[in-house]
């Protein structure tokens, strides 16, 4: 490829910045929300936005992905009549007895969320998306049956989160191991993990398709890489339940169910025996914790520092008094910072196996 005065010619300059800045503010993002999808500093993108750097084709790529819009919509540029300066069509729905609509229709919701509940366009892009993998899974020929067991006793599901928790991973065969990144083994085993724009106060739920056996997890792309994972465990505990011994029931939004969902979540994310032994080979006392020790220990598991500590304080490995301390210190940062302290390692989830499944056929 031909250099041009210090770029490639697949870097020249164009006018994409306002074209980029009207879609994310569309969507209601901020800068820093929309840099941390593609993986860019926010400072970088406000360059971008304002046309004082000149994007790769592959930057330009990265930034249509995160804004779920074809690349031809930013490389048209708003003055060219792109998607920035048009109002998004209405996606039209399928007829009665098409096949899509059929197959979405089935799928039953496994808690006190539906999708009947969303906002249209919520609404809308999660059939797309669904769709899309499905087709993509389809195309590709592999197996939709998961390898992980998702049916168990009524009587575990009902009433013993850590026990379910513990059957769970022992049947994905990780019993107490620490997972860097929980929602990739779930994918692993098979599951649907998808990420989509979920209104406020929908941070995740499951839809049960019972031709396959397997569960769809639906989770809010807006929230922090932490929380996806938490609240993918927390509609997982609700699918599970909703299969359990044949119920088929979904699990209600009462504080008690609530509690379950979050019960299981910290279990399987924070198993008691690895917490225990981290603290005794640390010779960490409950009340011997500091706040750069636990942001350390907590970014190992994938959760937020408040969640960590929570889990600590209820397997009484934590003083209260602490736990009480550090969620102040945590919250007082997000207001100040925005985000988690001290982040997971894990990369913003955005269709990870649909992104497999993409590279697999485009190879072919």
């Amino acid at each position: 490829m031909k250099r041009t005065a210090d770029r490639t010619e697949d870097e020249q300059p164009t006018a994409v910045g306002g074209a980029i800045r009207a879609l994310r503010e569309r969507l209601g993002l901020r800068q820093g929300d929309l840099a941390k999808r593609t993986g860019m500093s926010a400072a970088q993108l406000c360059h971008i936005e304002k046309d004082r750097n000149a994007p790769s084709v592959r930057t330009l790529q990265r930034i249509a992905d995160a804004l779920d819009v074809p690349l031809a919509d930013l490389a048209a540029g708003p003055s060219a009549g792109g998607a920035a300066e048009r109002p998004a069509p209405p996606e039209p729905e399928a007829t009665a007895g098409d096949d899509d609509a059929d197959f979405v229709g089935s799928l039953r919701p496994c808690g006190a969320t539906s999708l009947a509940d969303l906002p249209p366009a919520a609404r809308a892009q999660v059939r797309r998306r669904i769709l899309d993998y499905r087709e993509l899974e389809k195309r590709a020929g592999v197996p939709t049956l998961p390898s992980l067991a998702l049916d168990y006793p009524s009587e575990i599901a009902a009433a013993d989160a850590e026990a379910l928790a513990a059957a769970v991973r022992r049947a994905a065969g990780v019993a107490d191991a620490i997972l860097f990144d929980s929602v990739q083994l779930l994918e692993n085993k098979g599951l649907r993990v998808v990420a989509a724009d979920l209104p406020e106060g929908v941070d995740a739920f499951a839809l049960w398709e019972e031709s396959a056996r397997n569960v769809w997890l639906m989770v809010r792309k807006a929230a922090t890489d932490e929380r996806q994972q938490f609240r993918a465990m927390c509609a997982l505990a609700d699918a599970l339940r909703f299969v359990a011994g044949g119920a088929r029931r979904p699990v209600g939004d009462a504080p008690a169910d609530r509690a379950f969902a979050k019960a299981f979540a910290a279990a399987f994310l924070m198993p008691a025996a690895a917490l225990r032994e981290l603290c005794y080979r640390l010779a960490v006392r409950p009340d011997g914790w500091n706040w750069e020790l636990l942001l350390r220990e907590k970014k190992r598991y994938g959760v937020s520092a408040e969640t960590f500590a929570r889990r600590l304080e209820a397997l009484e490995l934590l003083r209260p008094s602490l736990r009480q301390e550090f969620a102040r210190r945590a919250r007082a940062w997000a207001a100040e910072h925005g985000g988690e302290p001290n982040p997971s390692h894990r990369k913003e989830l955005r269709h990870s196996r649909f992104g497999d499944l993409k590279a697999l056929l485009e190879l072919r």
